[in-house]
């Protein structure tokens, strides 16, 4: 909770994207264009790796869902259309 309150609930990664995009000139588009709410704590040099880390300040950043599942290599979640089974279709 701490590193949301100190990063007040904003993605740092989408922060990132829109400050870089407006020094070199770039437009965005879509859902890049908006700093999203941060739901998540990241670390930034891998647990497994460097376990004294671990809470470590410096090293956790506050992140969206999106930007935390990009940062691990997970595509994003899609949503799929529920079919209805035989018992709910009309006859």
């Amino acid at each position: 909770m701490q590193i949301l309150d100190r990063d007040h609930y904003e993605c740092q990664d989408c922060r990132k994207r829109i400050k870089d995009a407006a020094a070199s000139g770039t437009q965005l588009i879509g859902r890049d264009r908006k700093i999203w709410r941060a739901e998540e704590v990241h670390h930034i040099q891998e647990l497994k790796e460097h376990p004294e880390l671990g809470l470590d300040d410096d090293n956790l950043v506050s992140l969206c869902t999106q930007c935390h599942n990009l940062r691990h290599g997970r595509a994003p979640k899609r949503f799929a259309r529920k079919k209805k089974l035989p018992s709910e279709e009309r006859w």
